[in-house]
């Protein structure tokens, strides 16, 4: 994840502009009028993480189709992935009794509580990207097929490395739902398809791209015969391109990537990562806001849905097919 963060506090709302320079993509089921069935709603986006470039997209495509549907449209979060910050939003949020939420949960358990309180006073919520033990919470799901990007990630991989050899695999935690369907993803895919590739460790390395680097070097020393590297999220990537740099292996070790925001594609321009596995958090902010909508109005919820992903490499990052899948830093990019 991007380092970088919002001026969003993780207790404020801020009410966004109504105009964007977002665009909404094909698969919108959004209208442009408004029946006034949604008039005087409101949808608000709890994002896991504010500065992060993945959930700023979302947030763009959540506010695009906000704007379409005529719904007021505001967004909080957590500047870091933290369960006490998150809390704290969806507190302050449950005050203000928003027609609708969107919201990413930072962890299964602990965010259960407080999103049933806010269920519960009368808030339609949409759980995006993460989600919760509890299933029964909000009226959709929406994310990633996070099992297929792993998968993905496996098959780039092999083809990288001719399909053989030692990999290690770098994750931020063990308890994050998405990232582990990512290892899941990829563990199946090679042992499916590619016996041939053997992962050596999948390691736990925190949310930081400093965690990461100084991980490659244990991993370098206890793995003399490593050809790659799978990273289950944008920050553990930065981070491996910096040890890998430093030990004097970049080029020569591959490296596999989730996301691609702006410094993600930057990597892999200049050579210190080898292919990004990338979401399409913009469709699932617009797919939240639909689904919302639907159950603000009466009509049939979607109670599960999942988006594509696709492998981004140096040959067709600049391709039109792959433009949606790049991430933004600000809605107006």
């Amino acid at each position: 994840m991007n380092t970088k963060v919002l001026a969003t506090g993780a207790t404020t709302l801020l009410v966004l502009a109504a105009a964007t320079g977002c665009s909404s993509s094909s698969g919108s089921t959004g209208s442009s009028g408004n029946d006034g069935k949604v008039a005087g709603k409101s949808i608000t986006f709890v994002a896991g993480k504010t500065g992060d470039p993945f959930y700023i997209t979302m947030k763009c495509g959540a506010q695009a189709e906000s704007q379409k549907w005529g719904v007021q449209f505001t967004a909080t979060g957590s500047v870091d992935w933290s369960v006490p910050e998150q809390v704290a939003s969806v507190s302050s949020v449950t005050s203000y009794h928003p027609s609708g939420v969107l919201i990413s949960p930072v962890d299964p358990h602990s965010l259960e509580g407080p999103i049933k309180t806010l269920q519960g006073n009368g808030t339609k919520v949409a759980i995006v990207d993460t989600t919760l033990a509890d299933s029964s919470i909000g009226i959709t799901r929406i994310s990633s097929n996070n099992l297929q990007g792993g998968e993905k990630a496996a098959d780039t991989m092999a083809g990288l490395v001719s399909s053989t050899g030692e990999v290690v695999v770098l994750t931020p935690d063990l308890t994050t739902t998405t990232t582990n369907s990512r290892i899941q993803g990829f563990k199946q895919e090679l042992a499916a398809k590619f016996p041939n590739v053997k992962i050596d460790d999948v390691r736990q390395v925190g949310d930081t791209a400093q965690g990461a680097a100084s991980a490659v070097t244990d991993e370098l020393s206890a793995h003399p015969g490593l050809v790659g590297i799978f990273t289950a999220n944008s920050q553990t990537g930065e981070g491996v391109g910096t040890g890998l740099k430093n030990s004097g292996k970049q080029g020569k070790i591959k490296v596999v990537s989730f996301d691609a925001g702006p410094q993600q594609v930057a990597a892999l321009q200049s050579g210190a990562v080898d292919a990004l596995i990338s979401q399409d958090p913009y469709g699932i902010g617009q797919q939240a806001v639909d689904q919302l909508v639907a159950s603000l109005t009466g009509k049939p919820v979607n109670g599960g849905i999942q988006t594509d992903l696709a492998s981004i490499t140096r040959d067709n990052v600049s391709s039109p097919t792959v433009a949606r899948f790049l991430y933004k830093t600000d809605c107006g990019s």
